[in-house]
Order: structure tokens, then C-alpha cells, then sequence
């Protein structure tokens, strides 16, 4: 039997309510991995995971390493685009896809408030948005917000969850700090480069 323990995390909003199991189930069901190729999307690799569901890349491994020894996640490695190396990316298994889809149609038959209104969280769903981004939208309290609470750092623009800005400080202050002597060297570049992309965030927002 597969248990989903609650992590600390620090994100706002409803989504800060699922653990970061339940997160993973549903970005990781909007995700598939192109058979008979040998790249796949930044999405699937841990950084892509990591920014998706709103935690710190650090924290992470723990969570995919649990799933893959409960059978819920595959793990192969490919070629990401842009990227030198292949990478471990990650996909739901049959048991993942059944346990993430469950979890899907429990959440869409929640009840919301919206416009003053009680409604059911799946009228205000339009596949195929993503869950998290739906959910996104969601305080703690079940009301629904026009603009979401919580964005992801993949995204070039939005509010990060407060896990998640610790990464975007110290992409800010590296950048500062190789700015220092009035301009960026070509290995400062390639460094600071590859920690935005470990950490899986947009470029934009480190401007």
C-alpha cells in the first residue's frame, strides 16, 4: 500500500493543502514521454518537476525516488532540448496514472465558491488546462480567484511560492555579485545559466 505523506512546504493557496506526492501525480498526468524518440520534455526531468509543483529542487528526489520504489513513476533517460546531457526524465506508470486521475476526479467534484456562486470546481475546468494551474487559482478557504495565487518559476512571470523564491534569491544575487566589475564573463554566463537550469526556472524572471 502506497501512503502520501504531507511534506512541510511553504506554498500558498489550496495547493499548498496536497503534498508534494499528490502534485506530482497531477502534473506528471498532463505529461507523456514521445515513444521511439530519444528526447523529452524539460518537464519530465527534475528541475521541470520540481518548478512545476512549487518546491525547491532540493527537496524533490526524495519524493520521485518514493514513488519509483511504490510503482506509481517510470524513469528513463533522454535528451532534454538545449541540454548537453541526457537527463532521467519521468513518467506515470499504469498504477500512477490511475492513482493521478482518481485524485483528478476527486478534486474536479469538489465544491467552490466563484462570483458569490457554489459551484463544482470541474465547471471551471477547461481541458486541457492543467490541474495545478487550475488549482492555482484556489485560497484555502475553497473560493476561486481570477488570477492565480501561486505561479510556477518555469513560467516567465507571477508570484512563486515562498519555497520557490529562495532559488530566484540566489539566482539574483549570483547575477549581482558577477556584475560587480561592470560586466559577465563568458564562464560567469555559462554558470549562471546552468543554475537556472537546474533549478528549472524561466530566464525572464532573473532580469
Amino acid at each position: 500500500m502506497c501512503y502520501l505523506f504531507k511534506q512541510a512546504n511553504m506554498v500558498d493557496g489550496y495547493l499548498g493543502t496536497l503534498t508534494t506526492e499528490e502534485r506530482t501525480l497531477l502534473h506528471l498526468l498532463h505529461q507523456q514521454l514521445p515513444s521511439g524518440g530519444w528526447e523529452a520534455p524539460a518537464s519530465l526531468t527534475q528541475a521541470g518537476i520540481s518548478a512545476a509543483v512549487h518546491i525547491q529542487r532540493k527537496h524533490i528526489p526524495r519524493t520521485l525516488k518514493r514513488m519509483e520504489t511504490n510503482g506509481l513513476l517510470s524513469v528513463a533517460q533522454r535528451h532534454i532540448p538545449g541540454g548537453k546531457q541526457r537527463k532521467r526524465v519521468y513518467t506515470l506508470t499504469d498504477d500512477g496514472q490511475a492513482r493521478g486521475e482518481a485524485l483528478r476526479e476527486r478534486l474536479l467534484g469538489e465544491h467552490v465558491q466563484h462570483n458569490g456562486a457554489e459551484v463544482q470546481l470541474r465547471t471551471l475546468w477547461a481541458s486541457p488546462q492543467p490541474m495545478l494551474e487550475l488549482l492555482s487559482h484556489l485560497d484555502e478557504g475553497m473560493n476561486y480567484h481570477d488570477s492565480a495565487l501561486v505561479s510556477p518559476v518555469s513560467n516567465p512571470e507571477g508570484m512563486a511560492s515562498i519555497d520557490a523564491q529562495y532559488g530566484e534569491e540566489l539566482v539574483r544575487r549570483m547575477f549581482a555579485r558577477a556584475w560587480e566589475d561592470g560586466k559577465i564573463t563568458k564562464d560567469e554566463q555559462s554558470l549562471l545559466s546552468e543554475v537556472v537550469q537546474f533549478l528549472g526556472m524561466h530566464p525572464e524572471r532573473v532580469r
